[in-house]
């Protein structure tokens, strides 16, 4: 049985990829694939990943959760672009300084161009056949690999990670430097510092480790820091996708060489979000009921 073109999530699941990263894989395959054959190569890059994970950020907490397949389905790229402005009105609610961290993500959502929206919902439909809803609400499957990172490796050619000396460090290698570094006694309280965090592959090997051990990550301090603000952007959402809880900083600039800078400017981009929560705060509009937000 089907029910506007995808079958039921409970089946869904049993289709999806036994093993959380080869689903992971199967979902920016699908992604990149579509990208490249309707839109053309790399660009857009922020839309193409802003919609994953605008979408992702809207899958429900626990795989039992409520079905939005049939919701995301029939919508037009019109509607698609509503449902995502909902969203990210939801995680602004949330957190306004994730949101404003996570700006390159969503901020072409409010006046998007007609080839800025051209075939989306068709992008969405591929996303969720692709299992992203259910991938994304089971934790263990979503903190298995950096779907993000995944999809933004794929967007960007092999020129461009040579000339910024990008390295995405694979989740295998991830896991085992994870294992390692909680491998001694942490307490919760500890902060969690990346200074070149990309996008946030060690927290995410890390906060595994951790329930590994019987510990919820989201009682220790998180800073996630990296250069590119995409990269930082796809931080701050992984960070909710890996429930790395609230008390999770992600900044962008150079850690290493100007560590009180970046604190500076990480104070006063926080305080600027309140205000702007306070005095706008519909980040934008929209005719859409936010979505069930997870977290």
């Amino acid at each position: 049985m089907t029910l506007y073109g995808i079958p039921p999530a409970g089946f869904r699941r049993l289709m999806a990829p036994e093993r959380g990263r080869d689903h992971a894989h199967a979902i920016a395959d699908a992604a990149h694939a579509w990208w490249v054959a309707n839109r053309g190569g790399s660009g857009d890059r922020a839309i193409a990943v802003g919609t994953l994970a605008g979408l992702a950020l809207s899958a429900p907490s626990q795989s039992e959760g409520p079905d939005y397949g049939p919701l995301l389905i029939p919508l037009s790229d019109e509607g698609l672009v509503d449902t995502l402005r909902a969203g990210w009105n939801t995680f602004r609610l949330y957190d306004p300084d994730l949101a404003a961290v996570a700006r390159p993500l969503h901020e072409w959502l409010a006046a998007p161009t007609e080839n800025d929206v051209r075939g989306l919902s068709d992008y969405a439909r591929v996303l969720v056949r692709a299992g992203l809803l259910e991938y994304c609400s089971d934790l263990a499957r979503a903190e298995s690999d950096d779907l993000l990172g995944l999809m933004i490796a794929r967007m960007r050619t092999y020129a461009e990670r040579q000339s910024t000396g990008e390295f995405f460090t694979p989740a295998m290698a991830a896991d085992n430097i994870g294992e390692v570094i909680f491998a001694t006694e942490r307490k919760p309280g500890d902060l969690f510092l990346e200074p070149a965090a990309g996008t946030g592959t060690m927290a995410r090997a890390a906060a595994a480790a951790l329930r590994v051990y019987g510990t919820d990550p989201a009682s220790y301090r998180w800073w996630l820091n990296d250069l590119d603000p995409l990269n930082a952007a796809c931080c701050a959402v992984n960070s909710q996708l890996w429930r790395l809880g609230r008390r999770v900083t992600v900044s962008c600039g150079d850690a290493l060489n100007q560590p009180r800078l970046l604190e500076e400017s990480v104070q006063r981009r926080a305080e600027q979000a309140i205000a702007e929560l306070e005095e706008r705060p519909v980040l934008y509009p929209t005719r859409t009921r936010p979505p069930f937000w997870p977290f």
